[in-house]
């Protein structure tokens, strides 16, 4: 927060008047006089903070956990000589916004960039509470919206890809991500799949509606600064940070849209995510989708300790049984862990796949027809299908290896929460108390744990137990 001098204030009103407009991809701040205390204030607000994550380590060179440090980055260039100043794109809001705050007048003089050519058409309809995200959203054409796994993000960009008809660019985390977004656009948007580019996996090919993985938009940030008008940042509860400060910084689109799972991060990493693209327009949890009908309730949330391998795998079979007759998930770290279970289900009679990144994804859809069947009652996956991959819905998720990583149990959950009139899910998590790494991954993640257990949740479960079959009404119709 910024003291103003109320009489300096008046004074500036008098003499000094702003033009806004974009320059060499850089928003160009023009006026007749430079004021030193008008500048000393534009650059505080221009000055970025975000945070590097710092591992510690104790003195046997074990994982102990990470401190956070805090970096400023100054953002703001002046050319005393042309009487402007410079800053990224990303901040015109947050300049807009100073000005305002000290009734300063300026006139805005930003020519957008051209509408696209690729025809589109719409094939689908927002549901009441992605119609309210986007709703805030365009306001000001720029937000981060933090809906829940499954409440629908992207639906919520495609309606603002087309509505806006302006060259756009969606990052990613990964190429199994990259092809669920090629999917929608050519399924949802009508889009001709060569009407589509992509930077990734050795593919450079730029066209008005691009997806690209963030380490491509950084190899190529020089082809693709000027080229974009809406950009999407995917996945923002853990995009790289580096990559996507490096992004966001470069590329001049105007308009911006942060998708995210969880609206806050565990490197704090989210006051940057809110500078360059936008605060907190929607924020739409696991509860409010409970109520809404859109995810199941989770019936069963339960921590199996385990001494050893040996009796670890002992637990996960006597899960295995108890559940025999539901679709079951059992997420593994390691493709070796993936590929010693996939054996030892399939010695002991299930019906059980394999699915790793080695796996082709004619093969894979294969499986996942033959699970939506009933053919195969159990997947062993790796991390493969933590995110990014349209996955056939389950009853039961094993963890049964896990980085720690919250996102990433967020993630896993969401593969067995699609909603079905009766469904209850049940999650279990399975760790060898032996092992030191199982141990600091286990209570790295324990307040997802803490999340989903809460009495609200318990609640609306015993009141569907109870037959209370009446549409829950949520804050967002």
């Amino acid at each position: 927060n910024v003291l103003y001098d109320k009489e300096k204030i008046n004074l500036l009103n008098k003499q000094l008047k702003c033009i806004i407009s974009r320059y060499q991809g850089k928003i160009s701040i023009t006026t007749n006089y430079f004021d030193k205390f008008l500048l000393r204030e534009l650059r505080e607000v221009c000055t970025l903070i975000y945070y590097r994550e710092k591992v510690i380590l104790d003195e046997n060179k074990n994982y102990l956990g990470t401190e956070l440090i805090e970096r400023r980055l100054p953002c703001l260039k002046v050319d005393f000589s042309k009487k402007s100043a410079y800053v990224p794109v990303g901040l015109f809001h947050r300049v807009i916004d100073f000005l305002n705050d000290l009734s300063i007048p300026y006139e805005v003089n930003i020519k957008e960039k051209q509408n696209i050519n690729i025809p589109m058409k719409l094939n689908f309809k927002l549901y009441p509470h992605q119609e309210e995200a986007y709703r805030k959203w365009f306001q000001r054409k720029r937000g981060t919206i933090a809906i829940f796994t499954r409440g629908g993000k992207s639906f919520i960009a495609l309606k603002a890809i087309y509505d806006l008809r302006k060259p756009s660019i969606i990052f990613v985390t990964t190429r199994e991500l990259a092809a669920t977004w090629r999917n929608y656009l050519i399924k949802y948007l009508g889009i001709r799949e060569y009407d589509i580019g992509y930077l990734g996996e050795g593919i450079k090919k730029i066209t008005q509606i691009t997806i690209s993985t963030y380490a491509s938009g950084v190899k190529y940030i020089e082809d693709i600064k000027d080229k974009f008008e809406f950009v999407v940042f995917d996945e923002g509860h853990h995009l790289p940070a580096d990559s996507f400060r490096k992004i966001a910084l470069n590329i001049d689109a105007l308009y911006r849209m942060v998708l995210t799972a969880t609206p806050y991060r565990r490197d704090k990493n989210e006051v940057l995510i809110f500078s360059l693209c936008g605060g907190l327009v929607a924020n739409i949890d696991y509860i409010s989708l409970l109520k809404m009908r859109i995810v199941a309730p989770i019936e069963v949330f339960k921590t199996i300790y385990a001494v050893g391998p040996e009796e670890k795998l002992q637990k996960l079979l006597e899960v295995i049984e108890k559940h025999k007759d539901e679709q079951i998930i059992i997420f593994t770290q390691y493709l070796d862990t993936a590929e010693k279970l996939y054996l030892e289900l399939l010695k002991k009679g299930y019906k059980v796949a394999l699915i790793t990144g080695e796996v082709s994804k004619y093969k894979r859809e294969r499986f996942f027809n033959d699970f939506v069947k009933g053919l195969i009652k159990i997947l062993v996956t790796t991390t493969v299908l933590d995110e990014g991959v349209t996955v056939p819905d389950a009853e039961v998720a094993i963890i049964y290896e896990g980085s720690g990583e919250e996102r990433q149990m967020i993630q896993r959950i969401g593969r067995v929460l699609g909603y079905k009139p009766g469904k209850r899910a049940k999650i279990y998590e399975i760790v060898d108390i032996s092992n030191p790494k199982e141990k600091v991954a286990y209570f790295r993640r324990r307040s997802v744990r803490e999340y989903y257990r809460l009495d609200l949740v318990k609640k609306i479960l015993k009141k569907l137990k109870e037959g209370n079959n009446q549409r829950v009404i949520s804050d967002f119709y």
